[in-house]
């Protein structure tokens, strides 16, 4: 198996359905196709994308690793915390304020994954201390002041996706490629769909996010909150393992984009709070013309994927912004 391609498959597609996922989230309760597509999504899209973040992360061994998570992460997150701020409140007149505590839209990635890579101190050395991770994340949500501060909430809640990903081997995603499989996985994913259309509420989507404690999520899935927690787990385990087993495995004509999905994570935000202050986003919801929303998606993840915008911004997403006024002046003279 060409596992490069199988991987960079795999980001691509996952970083597609974020941002198509970013995009629905405004029609919500409007339409249950839509509705059932969300919770879809969110059931695999970020447990995948950190399982395999996971997969390729090492524990931290030398001062060099922490300053290359200083440099790729930390730096980064204060960087477009503040653009993201400045942008939504100079440009659109939000009420944000910046906030260095409170990571602002998608930027909670980057906080946890530098908290995940610190956790494998704890964490890396047994593979039993992915149902520790489990049971502390249970335990977690019962703990109020573990909120969206410093991304806390989503840390534990997503961690045992990270560590399992940590602690699975090439040769375990090469199982997930035979036929058998496939066609497992195709079956089980049919009836998912099915059943979340027929029984989920678009209002578990709280319990997907794991952002906030139980107590401050009013709908829930069963009467106790650490059980509805597991039961969400299982189901995006399940959704997961489906995923992976159908993502192909050779070379694709959108296999190149997976090696971007940072790039378009980090910038897609700027384009979805355009988009939304446009009539065209109130001309879809009085339409009902949702399918728009499939090609919109794609159109950014093509857009944001090009080298020009990744040689424009590639500075502020790795953290080498020193070199940012060479990179205009390079492009200025072109």
């Amino acid at each position: 198996m060409n596992r490069s391609a199988y991987f960079d498959n795999a980001k691509a597609i996952l970083i597609y359905l974020v941002v198509l996922g970013h995009l629905m989230s405004g029609y919500l309760l409007e339409n249950q196709y839509i509705d059932t597509l969300y919770l879809v999504i969110y059931l695999f899209h970020m447990p995948a994308f950190i399982l395999i973040s996971g997969h390729f992360s090492r524990t931290i061994k030398s001062k060099q690793d922490l300053v290359k998570i200083g440099k790729t992460l930390l730096l980064p997150y204060i960087i477009f915390q503040l653009l993201y701020t400045l942008y939504y409140k100079n440009v659109f007149g939000d009420s944000v304020v910046f906030e260095i505590f409170e990571p602002r839209y998608a930027l909670w990635f980057l906080l946890s994954m530098a908290i995940w890579k610190f956790l494998l101190w704890a964490f890396g050395s047994h593979k039993i201390m992915v149902l520790v991770s489990i049971a502390l994340s249970l335990v977690v949500g019962y703990i109020s002041e573990i909120n969206e501060w410093l991304s806390l909430a989503r840390t534990f809640f997503f961690f045992p996706f990270f560590l399992l990903g940590y602690y699975l081997n090439r040769e375990n995603f090469v199982k997930l490629k035979n036929k058998w499989n496939i066609g497992i996985a195709s079956i089980i994913g049919t009836g998912l769909v099915f059943f979340v259309n027929a029984y989920a509420d678009v209002r578990w989507k709280e319990w997907f996010f794991g952002r906030i404690p139980y107590e401050d999520i009013s709908y829930g899935i069963v009467e106790i909150g650490a059980l509805s927690r597991l039961v969400v787990y299982v189901a995006m385990l399940v959704a997961t393992y489906i995923f992976l087993s159908l993502v192909p495995q050779n070379q694709q004509w959108y296999t190149d984009i997976g090696a971007k999905t940072l790039a378009i994570y980090l910038l897609h935000l700027f384009v979805v709070r355009a988009f939304k202050a446009t009539i065209f986003y109130d001309w879809i919801e009085e339409t009902g013309n949702y399918i728009i929303l499939f090609g919109l998606a794609f159109f950014v993840v093509y857009l944001l994927s090009r080298k020009w915008v990744w040689d424009i911004t590639s500075p502020l997403i790795t953290g080498n912004i020193i070199n940012l006024p060479k990179k205009l002046k390079a492009r200025d003279s072109v």
